[in-house]
């Protein structure tokens, strides 16, 4: 399996993205991700 982690600049985007009410596909878009990866990282990191 190959895969990158994301790094602290794609954390912050997600972050600041997500809190702006934008979709996780639209995020997911941006950064060229894919959704479950941003859902797996905001599910990981809510409060």
């Amino acid at each position: 399996m190959n895969y990158n982690h994301l790094n602290i600049n794609e954390r912050t985007v997600i972050s600041l993205l997500a809190s702006s009410d934008v979709s996780i596909r639209e995020i997911a878009k941006q950064l060229g991700r894919s959704p479950s990866t941003i859902s797996r990282e905001l599910k990981r990191n809510q409060t």
